[in-house]
């Protein structure tokens, strides 16, 4: 190594291993006491050997032991509560141990040194979430329109095909050519080519004319269940307006006059377009995603280079550890937060419409406990491959099926209802979608805000839990 002017960095507490280096650090309480050569250190102290210059460098640092009789309480006492170290050191000492600013941010500077000098990581963390929301925010739509059908006509009057310009003409409907017999509709619906054959009887017309009961065949592509519904609601919905329609023509406005009218008004996203639905509910996706997967590599990299060996040997504590790597993915998912929501209400032209500092301040909470999440998830993984699938399947899956994203959790039963009303994402999704299409305020969300308030803690304190100090 010193022909090739390379450094290694050693973690010991064997002063037999320490006398070969070239130079040494003595730490006590995660305080450097010296930094020099072997033979240095033993000189300043003017000592025989390594060992007794450390162990007078930790008498300097907590404090000379006064001299008693056996078994007097100056023997028994514990070093930080020796006599001559005040009291207020002492339980500065102690509540260091437990908690230290100084090292948290010591792994805080250090994981963002790591992602500043790893730039594409960071930067596909933020574009990858745009990309990510463009591909989803299109590509689950629920719109459904643009539906191709068909006419078998064997009336082939005007007033049949009256009948087909009123679906004709709708926004949901596109005409094909004519069916021409049974073989062609089977065949169309059978390549997809058809969502909605319509098939009129011969003397459609004059069975009508003389009130007579007539039926029409309407053929829906049953493959795609829900969507089928719709057709079947589209049809219905356009076949009792027709004979509304003809009604009045026949017989004036009496015939169809009712004692009263139902006007249906939809309250929030008024044209029921899907991207105000599905767009603000794909951020809390995306920022469950990214974060807990960064936050989960970051740990299993380190157990992968090794690295880990220094969390087991110094005098960080675990809470230390995981929130000090936690804070600057936090930062990361926060600035992920602002250009997703930007995308959301510029690109998409999604309205924002409620508070957006309710909704920032639901978003730090949200990242805070995906992150935990992930950080929980790296106890027990241990390569990164198994990590970034492992973190996909379990986030995502909850996340999509039993968060309300596209069913409501209260129709949800048994383990899938369970799941839904203990994960943040079901929270942070209604909230989105409160500030997005409802104009909610902080007030109206304060219900979705205190399972984001217990997520954080819960899922830290199990990643401290579960996090190993010492290596198998």
């Amino acid at each position: 190594s010193r022909k090739g002017n390379v450094t290694i960095f050693v973690s010991t507490h064997f002063m037999n291993e320490a006398e070969r280096c070239d130079r040494i650090s003595l730490m006590h309480a995660g305080r450097v006491l010296i930094s020099d050569t072997p033979a240095g250190i033993v000189g300043s102290r003017s000592a025989a050997t390594l060992e007794e210059a450390f162990v007078g460098y930790l008498e300097e640092a907590t404090g000379p032991e006064q001299p008693g009789a056996p078994g007097s309480a100056a023997e028994t006492m514990p070093l930080a509560e020796a006599p001559g170290t005040p009291h207020g050191q002492s339980q500065k000492s102690l509540a260091g141990r437990f908690f230290d600013l100084r090292r948290m941010f010591a792994y805080t500077r250090r994981e963002a040194l790591e992602l500043a000098r790893d730039p594409i990581r960071a930067t596909l963390a933020t574009i990858g979430s745009l990309i990510l929301m463009f591909v989803v925010g299109y590509g689950i739509n629920m719109d459904v329109e643009n539906l191709s059908f068909a006419v078998l006509d064997r009336d082939d009057t005007t007033i049949s095909r009256d009948y087909v310009l009123q679906i004709a003409g709708s926004r949901y409907f596109t005409e094909k050519t004519p069916i021409t017999d049974y073989a062609d509709l089977d065949r169309r619906m059978e390549d997809g080519e058809l969502n909605l054959a319509i098939e009129i009887p011969t003397g459609f017309g004059r069975d009508l004319a003389r009130g007579r009961h007539v039926t029409i065949g309407a053929w829906i592509d049953g493959a795609m269940p829900t969507r089928a519904e719709t057709v079947q609601g589209y049809v219905s919905g356009m076949h009792a307006d027709w004979l509304t329609r003809k009604a009045r023509e026949l017989y004036g406005d009496a015939a169809t006059a009712s004692a009263f009218q139902l006007d249906i008004r939809y309250r929030y996203n008024p044209d029921v377009r899907s991207l105000d639905a599905i767009v603000p509910a794909v951020i809390p996706m995306l920022l469950l995603l990214i974060p807990a997967m960064l936050a989960v590599l970051s740990v299993v990299r380190e157990k992968e280079l090794g690295s880990i060996i220094n969390f087991y040997v110094t005098p960080v504590t675990r809470l230390e550890f995981l929130v000090g790597k936690q804070i600057p993915y936090v930062v990361l998912a926060m600035l992920n937060f602002v250009l997703l929501t930007a995308f959301a209400v510029f690109i998409f032209g999604v309205p924002l419409t409620g508070s957006l500092p309710a909704f920032a301040a639901a978003a730090l909470l949200y990242v805070m406990a995906t992150t935990a999440m992930g950080l929980f998830l790296s106890t027990f993984m241990s390569s990164q491959i198994a990590a970034i699938f492992g973190t996909a399947l379990i986030t995502m899956i909850p996340a999509t099926q039993y968060s309300g994203m596209i069913d409501p959790v209260s129709s949800l039963q048994g383990a899938g209802a369970f799941i839904g009303q203990i994960y943040p994402t079901t929270y942070f999704v209604t909230i989105s979608r409160g500030v997005f299409s409802k104009a909610l305020s902080f007030a109206d969300l304060s219900g979705a805000f205190v399972p984001l308030l217990v997520a954080f803690p819960v899922l830290l304190s199990l990643g401290a839990a579960f996090l190993r100090k010492q290596a198998r």
